[in-house]
């Protein structure tokens, strides 16, 4: 979310700046003159405003999606294997296999978010 241009900023709003100069740089898009001149005001910018200003005639870097996340299929083949064996001895524990791949798909859930 965007922050209001009229507000004050700290140091971690500084510092992400300067990284995206810095990376403007690397890019070609910037000279080393450019990036210490503006790496001067960002240092030296109270206002989002001001932070703003520098990066109005660079390209905004856009996020790459990620990937989706493979299953862990080790833990789910453990598990059916698990649920098979205590079957086949006469001991079914099917109902702690059964919690246990629950909480391996919860847990697989909020890694992904």
């Amino acid at each position: 979310m965007p922050m209001p241009l009229d507000i004050r900023i700290g140091d971690r709003e500084r510092a992400a700046a300067a990284e995206r100069l810095s990376a403007h740089h690397a890019a070609g898009r910037l000279s080393v003159d450019e990036l210490e001149q503006r790496l001067e005001r960002a240092n030296a910018a109270v206002y989002a405003h001001e932070l703003e200003s520098l990066e109005t005639d660079l390209p905004r870097r856009v996020a790459a999606p990620r990937p989706p996340r493979a299953w862990p299929a080790l833990p789910f083949a453990l598990i059916a294997l698990g649920v098979a064996g205590s079957i086949a001895v006469g001991h079914p524990l099917v109902p702690l296999f059964v919690l246990a791949a629950f909480l391996l798909w919860r847990r697989a859930a909020s890694v992904r978010a």
